[in-house]
């Protein structure tokens, strides 16, 4: 029995050339054309020496929700700044910190992964746990460490924070099909109020 030999084509695949071009650059911390080349250079020789079996993500991009998803991270990002900045020189006690569980309804490991990325990457919250759709029966769930939360109401508003996340996550990369089983999990739970509409 002869083994497959894999065409270049079937090698290199873009979104998984371009995922390893921004990891490359997120290791680094600094966007140059020297770490873009480099990066690029690396995810060839990887992608070509070490070939992944085909993934299907289903996902459907949508450019301007993409602009949109990213105008809103970089709201987010100035203003929770401000206020980790805030929180560091103000005068006073330390502030306290709580550990949030949000359940999640996309049902899919790719959109929980990049929810926890995207509130992750926003300061004064970490993820410090995920609990994977696949892991759980069909749902997932992320463990939040959010800094100078302590009330119920500081809970409740973490949580809105990130159905929200996720929300924006959904109708910008969802499919129709995806979009509908992720509201009916919503309504299911009684968040349909921060699930939205149509896709």
């Amino acid at each position: 029995m002869t083994a497959k030999v894999l065409s270049l084509r079937e090698r290199v695949s873009l979104p998984v050339l371009v995922w390893l071009v921004v990891l490359w650059l997120l290791l680094w911390g600094d966007l140059s054309w020297a770490n873009v080349l480099s990066g690029t250079a690396l995810a060839l020789v990887v992608t070509l020496v070490l070939p992944l079996p085909t993934v299907s993500f289903g996902i459907r991009v949508r450019p301007l929700r993409i602009a949109a998803l990213l105008a809103r991270f970089l709201v987010d990002l100035v203003a929770a700044s401000a206020q980790v900045a805030w929180l560091a020189v103000r005068p006073g006690r330390q502030p306290r910190n709580s550990v949030v569980r949000v359940p999640l309804h996309s049902g899919s490991d790719l959109f929980v992964a990049m929810t926890a990325e995207v509130v992750s990457l926003v300061p004064g919250s970490v993820v410090v746990e995920i609990g994977a759709p696949s892991a759980q029966g069909g749902l997932g769930s992320i463990y939040i460490h959010a800094l100078g939360v302590h009330t119920e109401e500081g809970l409740e508003r973490t949580r809105r924070d990130v159905l929200l996340t996720e929300r924006r996550i959904m109708r910008t990369f969802a499919t129709p099909r995806a979009y509908a089983e992720y509201l009916e999990r919503c309504r299911a739970d009684g968040s349909d109020g921060l699930c939205g509409g149509k896709p």
